[in-house]
């Protein structure tokens, strides 16, 4: 079987997530033919060129690289591909709708690896989604693609527990375990023709919605501390959910739950003989912060952030928010 099929596939994706997938494919008996990823950025005040960790793999590789800014009536791209004659497109985190006569190309279709167990959490940010709304189960779905966001066949579910400490790194990773085991046979048995279609129930789906810049800041007045916690994880390490200490913008990357050990008004700070530091919530529950990061500066256990921070909360003694500013 071995040295009876290499199919020739067409790669599209964006992110680390879906470089890893490719780097699957690549180590796999199967040709990489060409990479299709999103152009290259600018970001930060000098915006410095970002180039995708895909196309870095891509490149490394001497694969073909193609980066149009939208595929819709692309001429160019689709004459590309056409060319190329793949067996199949393998489509991970792309982030560029896909029209049909581009899904329509290959002779095995395009065939989607997606973040969640669809479908639930279609759409952009399933990993985030599925920790800020304490889902205990996730895993990733290999769907065959149509014009829908996320809405075409199942073709394999592989599940696993979301655990009461997961963040989006450490889900991540769990996929892409997920996937490590399971893709290249996956594929085979695509090439095949042994992997069942089984249609989506569109009743039960969910929207993962794209995380928007104003959600990433925690409202300690409007929040309950569980839906803090579980943000602070699933924005983790990507965003980070932020807050204010008087003018200065803090990241808070880890904290959990704690038993009350004071009376705390929403967003006060206490800070106890042990050099912990907790802040109030709703319903009088409490919140250990462990790891945060003032603007422009590293990343500090709780320990360091008071020890150099003392003056600054013993006068403010509260985190807060943008509205109130």
């Amino acid at each position: 079987l071995e040295q009876r099929f290499k199919m020739k596939i067409v790669f599209a994706g964006t992110p680390t997530f879906s470089a890893f997938h490719l780097d699957l494919l690549i180590k796999s008996k199967h040709e990489v033919s060409a990479v299709l990823t999103q152009p290259d950025r600018g970001s930060g005040r000098g915006k410095k060129i970002n180039i995708s960790p895909v196309k870095t793999l891509a490149q490394e590789n001497q694969i073909l690289v193609l980066q149009p800014k939208s595929l819709k009536k692309n001429r160019e791209v689709i004459d590309k591909l056409n060319e190329i004659g793949p067996d199949l497109i393998l489509v991970v985190a792309y982030g560029l709708i896909l029209p049909l006569e581009f899904i329509n190309l290959p002779e095995l279709g395009c065939i989607n690896v997606h973040a969640s167990l669809l479908p639930r959490w279609r759409g952009a940010a399933p990993v985030e989604r599925s920790i800020m709304e304490g889902d205990n189960e996730g895993g990733i779905t290999f769907m065959k693609m149509d014009e829908g966001l996320d809405t075409g066949p199942v073709l394999k579910l592989l599940p696993c527990a979301i655990g009461p400490e997961e963040t989006s790194e450490s889900l991540e990773r769990k996929y892409q375990s997920l996937s490590e085991k399971n893709l290249i046979d996956f594929l085979d048995n695509v090439y095949l023709r042994k992997v069942n279609e089984v249609n989506q129930d569109s009743s039960l789906a969910t929207y993962a919605e794209k995380i928007e810049r104003q959600e990433t800041e925690i409202l300690w007045d409007v929040e309950s501390a569980e839906l803090i916690e579980r943000k602070i994880r699933a924005l983790f390490p990507k965003y980070g959910s932020f807050t204010f200490l008087g003018e200065k913008r803090i990241k808070i990357l880890n904290s959990s739950l704690e038993k009350s050990c004071k009376q705390l008004a929403p967003g006060e700070i206490f800070i106890s003989d042990k050099n912990h530091l907790y802040v109030g919530c709703l319903e009088g529950k409490v919140l250990k912060i462990l790891n945060l990061q003032m603007e422009g500066k590293q990343v500090v256990s709780a320990r360091e952030f008071i020890k150099g921070n003392e003056e600054k909360l013993s006068q403010i003694k509260k985190f807060s928010c943008s509205l109130e500013k």
